[in-house]
């Protein structure tokens, strides 16, 4: 094996102009809606709008790639870098698509709902497709490298952590700076949108995109986080797509 392996998304990953500096983003940010007022829709599109951005951003991928994937709300925002004020209209109609998220919750969207409005919106733009909610650990990897080998990207659930003694806890992001891994933070209860897998130095990272930037997780920590908390396995999957 060399030193170092990696498979991933053939094409592009979705890009944004942010308005405040010109950075080019790696995938969609629902940080766009920050600094609204915190009791509107908008709040909550930023504190937990995740599922959205990872729903929106996985659309826009299948589009980007096949005509027969592009849907009435994707087919004005492919293959191109969109304004920060583009994606947020783009946003709101996938906001709108998956049910919104209710006023007075401290939950985003389930991940039933994004599994089966994904499925509703398969048999409305007839595709093949079909998603589930994946339940196996074991077989958890293996259907991540399936489906990047399909190009498709794959949405994973960081698992909500229950719990005082949990309080503060939850899986390493990293960012890879000259070669090395550095972490940069601790997340729970988040989506995210795996682009790619790398194998480095006897260990194995997902690349992902989260609020807008690659970071990787360290497979290993995040197998032993689902295999050890509780509803770990059943919170921390993907939308297994085939």
């Amino acid at each position: 094996m060399d030193m170092s392996q990696k498979k991933g998304l053939s094409r592009q990953y979705i890009q944004v102009r942010r308005n405040k500096n010109g950075e080019i983003t790696y995938g969609g940010d629902q940080n766009f809606f920050a600094g609204a007022p915190a009791d509107s829709a908008d709040a909550r599109k930023q504190r937990m709008g995740c599922g959205v951005t990872a729903f929106g951003d996985l659309l826009l991928y299948l589009g980007s790639g096949f005509q027969g994937y592009r849907t009435g709300e994707s087919e004005n925002y492919i293959n191109r870098i969109l304004s920060e004020d583009e994606y947020k209209i783009y946003y709101n109609l996938i906001y709108d698509f998956l049910g919104r998220i209710s006023a007075g919750t401290n939950v985003g969207l389930s991940c039933l709902r994004l599994w089966g409005r994904f499925n509703r919106l398969s048999r409305r733009e007839r595709w093949r497709l079909r998603a589930r909610w994946g339940l196996s650990c074991g077989k958890l990897y293996g259907r991540i490298g399936e489906m990047l080998d399909k190009d498709i990207p794959v949405i994973l659930c960081i698992p909500v952590l229950f719990g005082k003694k949990n309080k503060g806890r939850g899986i390493a992001f990293y960012q890879k700076e000259k070669g090395v891994y550095r972490q940069a933070c601790t997340v729970s209860a988040h989506y995210v949108v795996i682009t790619e897998l790398v194998q480095e130095e006897g260990r194995t990272y997902l690349g992902i995109s989260s609020w807008g930037r690659k970071y990787y997780v360290d497979w290993q920590e995040y197998e032993r986080l689902i295999r050890t908390h509780f509803l770990g396995f059943i919170l921390g999957n993907i939308l297994y797509i085939k």
